[in-house]
């Protein structure tokens, strides 16, 4: 019988804490003690909205509080962790990726301690290709772990590639709160004043990094914004990172007329921008293992235009109906989505809208807590795994490294 579940990871922000509170109400239910172990107190790449609300009545725990996980020793945390479950004794742990410290000390601490462990990822092999010892090694760690969860079926194969099988894989973990994101569509925030929120304009959310290909965003806009069916659009980038100031030089005479540029948001203050929004625009080019953003958007009823490269596309976006998939690799491809959907009637892109809201409805955090359950339910069932013999082995001196996505 399940009487205590710790789910470990590197840090837990931005979406974490409203799927962590859903999840420990739905254990808590079934009598089961829910134990949150972070690693990290600050500093992850969403440390801007990293006052989300934590529940004070749970057992939420941080290892180091007052350090970011790039000032932390791998071999130091990986102990941390392992004292930490050795106190809490848990019958099952939940971790993040084997890639990291947190699910290199839970493998390590349920292969000794012969409990299941559940691991979450949704990384895919083509977005980070790696030697090919790199993934030998993964796939030593990963004959150590009991169940996966990962975002879809797009995901299967890279983890059937590690070795799982398909009752190993289950889905959900890239879910976001849809009843917050719905309050776009009804509450007006009276509070923000920006020039353009009265006009139609694409919003482009996310770090202002060269993965995320904003620079093809912004170049593609410029050369149609002169085009009568553009006349009155903007282009509205909220973020900030390693390439703003490269973008906003970029934008030339267009920034603060039909380009702009808005610093990061918390959750509840983007709410508004994806109100008065037209479209999302994600045009990815590679690492985006899933692209929660468009989740965000879709639950707040916008239509979605995003990049083949994005984890998301296949599942989430329906081409024609709820937004259109492009190949960001095509020079043109930008320039040929953007007059497209602009050449859309009124009502077609209010019809799209509508049909983003329909698709997500199925990914809100009740999918999280089943796709968890469900994963951990297999683990406790079956056969605790051996793993291989190089697996059993490696695992004593696995201990990951932080790298922020």
């Amino acid at each position: 019988m399940i009487r205590k579940i710790a789910i470990v990871h590197t840090d837990f922000r931005l979406y974490w804490p409203s799927r962590l509170k859903r999840l420990n109400d739905f254990l808590a239910a079934k009598g089961i003690e829910f134990f949150v172990v972070e690693i990290s107190g600050k500093g992850s790449p969403y440390s801007f909205d990293c006052d989300s609300g934590i529940d004070a009545t749970m057992q939420w725990i941080q290892l180091y509080q007052s350090m970011g996980m790039e000032d932390i020793d791998a071999g130091d945390a990986v102990g941390k962790v392992i004292d930490k479950l050795d106190e809490i004794n848990p019958d099952v742990v939940i971790a993040g990726p084997i890639a990291f410290p947190s699910g290199a000390a839970s493998t390590r601490w349920c292969a000794r301690k012969k409990r299941p462990v559940v691991v979450f990822d949704d990384a895919r092999l083509d977005d980070v290709p790696r030697p090919f010892y790199v993934d030998w090694i993964k796939k030593q760690v990963y004959s150590l772990v009991d169940a996966m969860v990962i975002p879809a079926s797009s995901h299967d194969s890279t983890y059937r590639y590690f070795g799982f099988h398909p009752e190993q894989l289950f889905f959900g973990v890239n879910a976001v709160d849809n009843d917050f994101f719905a309050q776009a569509a009804e509450v007006e925030n009276k509070s923000i004043h920006e020039p353009f929120l009265d006009k139609p304009f694409f919003l482009a959310v996310g770090r202002q990094v060269g993965k995320k290909n904003w620079i093809s965003l912004l170049n593609a806009f410029k050369r149609i914004a002169e085009q009568p069916v553009l006349d009155k659009w903007s282009l509205v980038f909220i973020g900030g990172g390693e390439e703003h100031e490269q973008l906003v030089v970029a934008a030339g005479e267009l920034n603060g007329i039909r380009v702009h540029f808005i610093p990061f948001r918390k959750q509840a203050d983007l709410l508004e921008y994806y109100r008065q929004a037209s479209a999302l625009i994600l045009p990815s080019l590679y690492g985006e293992t899933w692209g929660l953003v468009v989740n965000e958007a879709m639950a707040s009823g916008l239509p979605v235009l995003v990049s083949r490269k994005c984890g998301c596309s296949d599942t989430l976006v329906r081409d024609g109906v709820n937004g259109y998939v492009f190949d960001p690799d095509n020079p043109t491809a930008i320039d040929n989505i953007l007059l497209k959907f602009v050449s859309l009637s009124s009502v077609r892109r209010i019809e799209m809208g509508q049909a983003s809201t329909d698709i997500i409805a199925e990914w809100g955090l009740d999918r999280f807590c089943h796709g968890m359950w469900d994963a951990v339910s297999y683990a406790y069932s079956e056969k605790k795994r051996q793993g291989s013999l190089p697996g059993q082995f490696i695992i004593n001196f696995w201990n990951g490294r932080y790298r922020p996505t």
